[in-house]
């Protein structure tokens, strides 16, 4: 993916030639990380549920958590910057664009232009197509709890996978103007091929694999983790100026950011996307003076958004 970068005096391009220096072993413990706690947890999850054990649904909130992990795995992967090899980056792109029930040419397309109209009501796809829904406080709080337990992201995710899939281009192109047209048949093919993988697993696994519903309850579970984690990003942000001025950094724990591949710190990403993932904690220490939206937290977003949607209801 082409990146747009913005300019700070405190990041001169010799400071931005390193950061942008990539690695193959950051990104493999990563990676490695999240298939052997996914792997675990289903296993884990089918034989217990199939056992009768209530404790299946510990196990399934377990890989919930896994799957939350391949999110920012295709992010990383689809701007180039999970690795240093491009084979590396094109597996990963297309084993989390599975995992997140997506082809990685549609997310690399969709969120291209996330990235170039940030916070846009009509151009930006992450709120455009929820227009007068996504992008400011919520503003009630039903509204707010809908959006935080991430469903919606979980159903959009396979309603635009089965368009691209199903429908004549023609058609699915008016709803997704922002895919470009060379970049049209690889969209079509690659959502038929996610399409029919999910279908085979989901068949096979619930006619050979004792408790595989209890696997299946991972994605809905995930999602939940999902909607937490995205929602904080540009929620109630102004709608134009910088990047770092439409994007909120939040301050977390070392263990969140670790298994968010460093995501929490999305304004530092948006200012400069081409800095890969291992480097954004040394880009956060050099823009920490020019960060206009700084969260304390997760829980204190969550927290503010209900509040305010709460305020918003009552006025």
């Amino acid at each position: 993916m082409d990146d747009v970068l913005s300019h700070s005096e405190r990041v001169n391009r010799a400071t931005l030639h390193r950061l942008m220096a990539r690695s193959d072993a950051a990104g493999l413990v990563h990676l490695s990380a999240s298939l052997a706690l996914l792997g675990a947890a289903a296993i884990a999850a089918a034989r217990l549920a199939a056992a009768g054990d209530p404790w299946w649904l510990a196990a399934a909130t377990l890989g919930g958590l896994a799957l939350t992990s391949f999110f920012p795995a295709l992010h990383e992967s689809g701007h180039g910057t999970a690795f240093r090899t491009p084979l590396l980056n094109r597996a990963t792109a297309w084993l989390g664009g599975v995992l997140m029930l997506q082809s990685p040419s549609f997310f690399r397309e969709f969120h291209w232009e996330h990235h170039r109209q940030t916070q846009s009501r009509e151009r930006d796809p992450e709120i455009a197509l929820g227009r007068g829904i996504l992008g400011d406080w919520p503003r009630n709080p039903l509204l707010y709890l809908v959006l935080a337990s991430g469903q919606p992201v979980l159903l959009g995710k396979l309603m635009f996978t089965a368009a691209c899939a199903l429908l004549p281009a023609g058609l699915w192109r008016r709803l997704f103007p922002w895919v470009r047209d060379a970049h049209t048949r690889a969209v079509a093919w690659e959502s038929r091929l996610v399409l029919a993988l999910l279908a085979a697993v989901v068949v096979a696994g619930s006619a050979y694999v004792p408790g595989f519903w209890a696997v299946l309850l991972a994605w809905p579970i995930g999602h939940v983790f999902l909607g937490l984690y995205l929602l904080p990003e540009h929620t109630g942000l102004p709608h134009d100026g910088s990047q770092l001025h439409r994007t909120r950094t939040l301050t977390t724990p070392a263990v969140v950011r670790w298994w968010m591949w460093n995501m929490p710190y999305h304004g530092e990403h948006h200012a400069y996307p081409a800095v890969p993932f291992h480097a954004l904690p040394q880009l956060h220490e050099l823009l920490a003076p020019e960060l206009e939206h700084t969260g304390r937290g997760y829980l204190a977003f969550h927290a503010e958004a209900l509040l305010r949607s709460i305020v918003r209801r009552s006025g």
